[in-house]
């Protein structure tokens, strides 16, 4: 089967998916016709929809997703640039949650966005770990903290780096320092090998991160999680992540307890002209 399917009754013969398909799998012999999927290119195709997102006359399905129409859009219902913009300086790593869960079926809706966040060659290769419960997510936290010990214990390096033994004491004394007594969790894996696996999973784990803050949802990076999965392979046996795999990426979820009103100060990158090329520093005078 082809993995393009164009329906001649609906094709307006504008060529615009010939003209936006990143590999060339469309081609058109001439102006008027109707597309083809290139003979030698039909194993190019990634399935990445710009086809069928072009297409004003929803003339294009692919067969990867079974015949799926595109669902339509105006620009009226995109938010303005001010909206966007608020949103990503109102975000806030939570660390107080609310004793409210979420359900893995409202986590999911979450992951069914995060998967039109952009992946290498469209390889969309990021999946994901869901725990819906607070007591799931202090199970993981036991194995993170037995990992930290056992790290103490070893004299390992990262230990006194990333101070271990303060975080472990704190966890004995109940101090939920590693998942900050979060209701939900999702931790996100990919391949080991691939296109750009850990990118894909960090910016899949930072779409999922804004839709929730959308939903007024709160979540908190879990870096613990993220290093664990690292160095330990009974928090990968723990998340049911597959081997050859590993997880990039990692957030609690759950209603924020503490409600935020202003958006923080950032220092406002100015640019340099150097040799022709503007450098915009993190940081004032950073070198």
């Amino acid at each position: 089967m082809l993995p393009v399917i164009i329906d001649p009754e609906l094709c307006k013969a504008d060529g615009l998916c010939v003209h936006v398909c990143p590999l060339s799998v469309l081609s058109v012999e001439e102006n008027g016709q109707t597309p083809t999927v290139h003979p030698k290119k039909t194993k190019y195709c990634i399935n990445c929809g710009h086809c069928m997102s072009v297409c004003p006359a929803g003339a294009i399905t692919l067969s990867a997703f079974e015949g799926e129409q595109a669902v339509p859009f105006t620009q009226e219902e995109l938010p303005s640039s001010t909206k966007v913009e608020t949103l990503i300086k109102t975000r806030r790593s939570t660390r107080r949650f609310k004793k409210t869960t979420l359900s893995a079926n409202e986590i999911g809706e979450l992951i069914h966005t995060a998967a039109y966040a952009p992946s290498g060659h469209n390889a969309q290769t990021v999946s994901w770990t869901v725990l819906d419960s607070p007591e799931k997510v202090h199970e993981l936290g036991e194995v993170v903290a037995e990992w930290m010990e056992e790290m103490v214990k070893q004299k390992n390096p990262l230990a006194k780096k990333l101070f271990l033994p303060g975080l472990v004491n704190a966890w004995k004394k109940g101090n939920d320092v590693i998942c900050r007594n979060a209701p939900a969790a999702a931790i996100a894996w990919a391949p080991k090998l691939g296109i750009t696996p850990q990118a894909d999973t960090v910016i899949a784990t930072n779409t999922l991160e804004l839709t929730a803050h959308a939903k007024g949802y709160g979540t908190c990076w879990a870096g613990y999680i993220v290093l664990a999965a690292a160095y330990s392979q009974k928090v990968l046996d723990y998340l049911e992540i597959p081997d050859n795999h590993m997880a990039h990426g990692a957030l609690f979820l759950g209603y924020q307890a503490t409600k935020y009103r202003n958006i923080p100060a950032r220092h406002k990158a100015a640019p340099e002209k150097i040799d022709g090329k503007f450098i915009f520093r993190a940081r004032p005078n950073a070198h």
